[in-house]
């Protein structure tokens, strides 16, 4: 009799942690209610003139989907900074193949064709702060580019990143800038570093980034990158000018949640996933990143509603949104036409980010 009330008690319990655990699962394949779409789409259309997709899955389901303004599934987007991101994975992918250096290895000697010191030169003026300039510049690493440490004087979107843009060599640009802080120890974002990083990782990787990415992360993810634009040395723009469709940033975003992973096949290891997505710089406020808690390796991290969320960014609204204990990944994109209003509209979807992270919707 005894045993029987304690098998019992033993099923029952058995069935309430299965059922309990069931229903924790199938929560995250819960349905939006109508109502709360309806409105968002309608709220989102009318606050965002620029905006041309919203995409949100969950558990590699779809639960989302939405284009406004004229898009569709086939619209090509200038994703901007979010290229950053995809370095990121493309120097992840090298680390693998055993051909990444140590990430504290100096960039002049990966790059020596720069490292020509004034020192060896006469008449210069100034010459003892120039030498002092160089001899900063061979302490700049691969790490202190890759979580915007470098320490240049620079101030994004301001005519000096204009001038780079314009120069000749954006890369010899960058490196005879003048030093506001020493490497390593001042967070700044600087799309001219990141540009200085993807000369580096082409050279490492003895071809464009372009074809590295296609070889090793596009194809794989059967992607489509029709556009990446180079710099007048022919070298693809590490921090920015790529161009791809929403659908396409979807399977990125996936990869990132699966730690690497996509359709069973191990694309990038996960520990370069978790490494490049750790607070490798502390960073607790930014103007267009809300409850903002760190900086990784071209990854910014934030809280949405409570959950830790991971941040590919780009000028005007192209957001790749991974949030890993909700196992979901939210998409955006915006024109960059007359409309657009540049971080205001990034703010606005992180707004929007937000009301479709509530778990009361």
């Amino acid at each position: 009799m005894k045993t029987n009330i304690v098998l019992q008690a033993l099923t029952m319990l058995c069935l309430t942690l299965f059922c309990s655990k069931v229903k924790s699962q199938t929560a995250f394949y819960k349905e939006l209610p109508k109502e709360f779409t309806e409105q968002f789409t309608k709220e989102m259309n009318d606050s965002i003139p620029s905006l041309g997709s919203f995409i949100v899955s969950q558990n590699n389901k779809v639960i989302y989907e939405q284009y406004f303004h004229g898009a569709d599934k086939e619209s090509v987007f200038s994703i901007k900074s979010v290229t950053k991101s995809i370095v990121s994975v493309l120097a992840g992918i090298a680390q693998d193949k055993n051909i990444l250096p140590n990430l504290n290895t100096p960039v002049l000697k990966i790059l020596p064709e720069y490292n020509v010191s004034r020192s060896s030169f006469k008449n210069i003026s100034n010459i003892e702060g120039k030498v002092v300039h160089d001899s900063i510049r061979n302490t700049l690493t691969l790490k202190n580019l890759l979580t915007m440490q470098g320490g240049f004087d620079w101030v994004e979107n301001s005519k000096i990143s204009t001038a780079m843009s314009f120069s000749g060599d954006p890369v010899k640009f960058v490196l005879d800038l003048p030093f506001e802080e020493y490497p390593g120890t001042v967070f700044n974002y600087n799309s001219g570093e990141a540009h200085l990083f993807g000369a580096a990782l082409a050279k490492i990787v003895k071809t464009n980034l372009k074809q590295f990415a296609a070889e090793n992360l596009f194809k794989p993810l059967k992607m489509t990158t029709p556009r990446w634009d180079t710099d007048p040395m022919n070298r693809n723009i590490g921090g920015s000018e790529m161009f791809m469709k929403p659908q396409d940033l979807l399977k990125f975003g996936i990869m990132i949640l699966n730690n690497g992973k996509f359709s069973g096949r191990q694309i990038v290891s996960s520990k370069w996933i978790q490494e490049s997505t750790a607070e490798q710089v502390k960073l607790d406020a930014w103007d267009v990143m809300p409850d903002a808690n760190g900086y990784g390796y071209y990854w910014w991290r934030r809280k949405t509603n409570g959950h830790q969320a991971f941040v590919a960014t780009g000028y005007g609204g192209q957001l790749v949104c991974v949030i890993p204990d909700l196992k979901m990944v939210i998409i955006t994109t915006c024109f960059l036409n007359d409309k657009n209003r540049g971080r205001t509209d990034i703010k606005r979807l992180h707004y929007f980010i937000d009301k479709m992270t509530k778990s009361d919707q």
